[in-house]
């Protein structure tokens, strides 16, 4: 009607859509890889100077146990040739031995000793393969000296007094040598990569 207010329909507010679930996972999953992404870089530098640190660790500790550990035993003043007497005095013994009528069980028992006497490089090795050879050597000097006589008697007992007298002086120089040793074992012992080195070489059975 004239002269009345015309009347205006209500404003209606936007329409919204309602959130989808699904989408925000998405965007989370999105969020997630990017910033495992971002910490790749920081745990490749973690661990790569964890790694540094390890090699390190071990490098030093190698090197000072390297440092205190003496010249390998063969090369330490008379061992070699002391070494080759012995052997040449336990082969005598074999010899004058064969001229009598012994077990031939103890002959090869010897020649077995003096061969893994031969073999032997580390102090550890030529300690048990000459403690072996004394015991093949003793135990044929033994029974060969009941059954010879005159010269073949004198000359096992030549042979036997030799091969013992080596044996002393083969005796002195491991001693000498484990004074030197120690010192690397007591630092062996006291190194926290020590698992993964090797155990300092040592002559036995003195």
């Amino acid at each position: 009607m004239p002269g009345m207010a015309t009347q205006r329909a209500p404003r209606q507010a936007p329409r919204q859509d309602a959130p989808n679930p699904q989408n925000g996972a998405k965007a989370q999953q999105k969020t997630g890889f990017r910033n495992r992404l971002y910490d790749l870089p920081r745990a490749a530098g973690i661990v790569g100077m964890a790694v540094l640190l390890g090699i390190s660790l071990f490098m030093g500790n190698f090197r000072a146990l390297a440092g205190a550990t003496p010249t390998a035993f063969i090369r330490q003043g008379d061992v070699a040739s002391i070494l080759e007497d012995r052997m040449d005095a336990a082969g005598n013994v074999l010899t004058v031995a064969g001229r009598a009528d012994v077990d031939p069980a103890l002959l090869d028992s010897a020649r077995s000793a003096i061969t893994d006497l031969q073999e032997a490089e580390s102090a550890r090795e030529i300690s048990r393969a000459d403690q072996r050879l004394t015991s093949a050597v003793s135990a044929l000097v033994a029974e060969a000296s009941d059954a010879l006589e005159g010269e073949d008697q004198t000359m096992l007992t030549r042979a036997a007094d030799d091969f013992a007298e080596q044996g002393s002086f083969l005796r002195q120089e491991a001693r000498t040598y484990n004074e030197q040793a120690e010192k690397a074992e007591e630092l062996y012992e006291s190194l926290p990569t020590k698992f993964v080195l090797p155990e300092p070489d040592v002559y036995e059975g003195i």
